[in-house]
């Protein structure tokens, strides 16, 4: 395979097929674990947010207002 390329291979199995082949309790596991990645993703997304937040927070606390008589 050429370096730099990647190939998809999509397999599908009708659910019947799918639930008599992998055990309930793993079917369970799998999505517990895709809610555990989007909450990892999402605690990554917040903490971005939270330091962009605080460099906005600095950007503003340097400037000084002057009075003007």
């Amino acid at each position: 395979m050429a370096e730099g390329k990647t190939r998809e291979i999509k397999i599908m199995i009708p659910e019947e097929l799918f639930s008599l082949a992998i055990p309930e309790k793993t079917i369970d596991h799998f999505s517990k674990a895709r809610k555990e990645i989007l909450l990892a993703f999402r605690s990554i997304i917040d903490a971005r947010i939270e330091a962009l937040e605080k460099r906005e927070g600095k950007r503003v606390a340097k400037k000084k207002k002057i009075k003007i008589e």
